[in-house]
């Protein structure tokens, strides 16, 4: 690895917060960072229900991007009870994993950890490591992924508390999408900006 990638390196990861057990969502009213999530390992990924705070009836599928496939609609948030285990389907380690919700009282289908497959643009999961111990811990639901959604989208006026539906998932990676600032004052500390505005027009 060369020096100006090294540094590149180190600023991303330095410039980004660490995610882990903030539960619930800190900064309601804000979008969450969109988060990459891959799957961690060749193996099943496994959903835990771990609570709701929706009016509307909701579900939630996972896809894998990289497998072609889609899961059912699983976990219904009004009918669930918490602790409830539903097999999300096997993956290959690598996969390109995306959550949807399904909001069956609106009809919306597009709510989604990824903001491209999302019908308003926008991320609709708040996704954060969770431990099982401490405050936030449930029992019967073993450490894993925890994955806060929004059941509503900005038209329908979304409040982004990002507690509407939560789940744990097992299994799972994932990695903060930088935002294009934070891209370019990293380039900028590693002395890249001159280059990437002469390639990409920046």
């Amino acid at each position: 690895m060369n020096t100006t990638l090294l540094t590149l390196t180190f600023f991303a990861t330095a410039g980004f917060p660490a995610w882990g057990d903030t539960i619930p969502y800190p900064d309601t009213g804000t979008i969450a960072p969109t988060m990459v999530i891959t799957a961690a390992t060749t193996g099943q990924i496994d959903g835990y229900f771990y609570g709701f705070d929706a009016a509307d009836m909701d579900l939630i599928q996972m896809c894998d991007l990289t497998g072609a496939f889609c899961s059912g609609f699983e976990l219904a948030n009004q009918t669930t009870p918490v602790g409830t285990e539903a097999d999300f389907g096997s993956v290959n380690a690598g996969d390109v994993i995306v959550f949807t919700l399904e909001n069956t009282s609106t009809g919306d289908t597009q709510l989604s950890s990824d903001p491209l497959m999302s019908a308003d643009g926008i991320n609709h999961a708040y996704v954060t490591p969770y431990s099982a111990t401490g405050s936030t811990a449930i029992a019967g639901i073993p450490a894993g992924t925890f994955i806060g959604m929004e059941d509503l989208s900005l038209t329908q006026g979304t409040d982004l508390d990002y507690n509407d539906d939560q789940f744990v998932f097992t299994n799972l990676s994932t990695t903060e999408v930088p935002e294009p600032s934070m891209l370019i004052l990293c380039m900028a500390l590693a002395g890249l900006v001159p280059v990437a505005r002469r390639k990409f027009g920046l």
